[in-house]
């Protein structure tokens, strides 16, 4: 026993003796390099003002809001044979699962935490949820990669899709894996066991019984939603200022580590731009592939926000990599499967070459608070399409249940 604590005090003092060093370390390469640093931080800067924080903000703040009135509870009802047949989860994590589709991380994790506070997950499934609801915000692929640095709208919904698909296909093998873990079924059966006819009513009730345990009054409800999504951003760009400032770093102090392979890894704005301007002679389809993989992936940064989202609840960094890891390769092999037949037609091959006049740069200055009404409406259309269809599948599932 004893040796166990001191082996463990040990661990814990070389832990902060390395993170020491390495934060010291950190310091002289910026004092070093302080003006292509503070251009790296400026731009990171720009990109979360001007893309992160429009394109999150309404959506996390309408979540919220939505998630006090009861609206996850109530979804669960009528998701719950899908996501219990599926993924072994109850229906609420269909919220979640929606909610991470939809804005993209760390909303996912956030809605997870927000559910757990609520007492419709376990503590030891919301890791797997949140592995299942980390993917890219759809307008990020669509407007800055798609139409933004590709040039080519039809590349950005053919990247959405095979994220998406990818994603799921990653999540249901890893359910496969682990299916001698049902975490589902100890949670209560809420809809396949009675009567079609009585699952809208059950929905309404869980909806609010729900809203009555939360008790909130409307005007604090939206200032507590408010200042949560506030505070979920402004995390999530210390993140994205802190690793474009280290691919900066370790691009101008170790030159053998190739600049797509630094950023790619560690932030995934900063290698989709890389990565969009690298010219792949010889294979458009190579390239876009490339793109899927690096959104699946999502860098360290995305996924140290994820994680600290939930970190009041135990949870390992390893499965949630491996499960990167495999959306990744399938985001990968995927865009190659469908890159001929979606995009050839259309001409997919100039964007990734020489593009004309105005749109030949590769820093684009988009500001989507120019569009912000447009760009909440799109994401409440995805998140509608999304519920509906997967609804429609649970209806599947009850169905086939004898």
């Amino acid at each position: 026993m004893n040796k166990g604590k001191s082996a463990s005090r040990t661990s814990g003092m070389w832990m902060t003796i390395t993170l020491g060093a390495a934060a010291f370390l950190l310091v002289i390469a910026v004092v070093g390099g302080s003006e292509p640093v503070f251009q790296a931080s400026i731009q990171a800067l720009k990109l979360w003002w001007n893309i992160v924080f429009p394109a999150l903000l309404p959506f996390l703040v309408l979540a919220e809001i939505l998630i006090a009135f009861g609206w996850a509870q109530g979804l669960g009802v009528l998701l719950d044979p899908f996501m219990r047949r599926v993924f072994h989860l109850p229906g609420s994590a269909g919220w979640v699962l929606v909610t991470g589709m939809t804005a993209g991380f760390p909303a996912g994790a956030q809605a997870a935490a927000s559910a757990l506070q609520q007492g419709s997950l376990m503590p030891q499934d919301t890791h797997r949820l949140v592995s299942l609801s980390h993917f890219c915000n759809p307008m990020t692929i669509l407007v800055v990669i798609g139409s933004g640095l590709l040039h080519q709208p039809d590349a950005g919904y053919l990247l959405l899709c095979t994220h998406w698909i990818s994603g799921l296909l990653a999540a249901w093998l890893f359910t496969l894996k682990d299916r001698y873990v049902h975490s589902g079924s100890s949670y209560p059966v809420s809809g396949q066991q009675t009567a079609q006819g009585s699952v809208l009513i059950r929905a309404v009730h869980a909806a609010e019984e729900a809203r009555n345990r939360d008790g909130r009054s409307f005007g604090r409800l939206l200032g507590d939603s408010v200042t949560r999504s506030v505070q979920t951003l402004m995390v999530t760009g210390g993140y994205i200022i802190i690793f474009a400032v280290m691919v900066q770093i370790v691009t101008m102090y170790l030159p053998f580590i190739s600049t797509l392979a630094a950023s790619g890894l560690l932030e995934l704005y900063a290698g989709a731009r890389n990565w969009s301007e690298t010219p792949f002679i010889h294979s458009g389809a190579l390239q876009l592939a490339a793109l899927s993989a690096l959104l699946a992936w999502s860098g360290i940064s995305a996924q140290l926000q994820t994680l600290s989202t939930i970190k009041a609840v135990s949870s390992t960094w390893g499965p949630f990599i491996m499960s990167r890891l495999l959306h990744a390769v399938l985001a990968f092999g995927l865009t190659l499967i469908l890159w001929k037949p979606v995009l050839a037609p259309v001409s997919i091959l100039p964007a990734f070459g020489e593009v004309p006049g105005h749109q030949s740069g590769h820093d684009p200055s988009f500001d989507l608070w120019h569009g912000l009404l447009m760009l909440l409406q799109w994401q409440i259309m995805i998140f509608a399409g999304l519920i509906l269809l997967f609804i429609t599948m649970s209806r599947m599932f009850i169905k086939r249940t004898p």
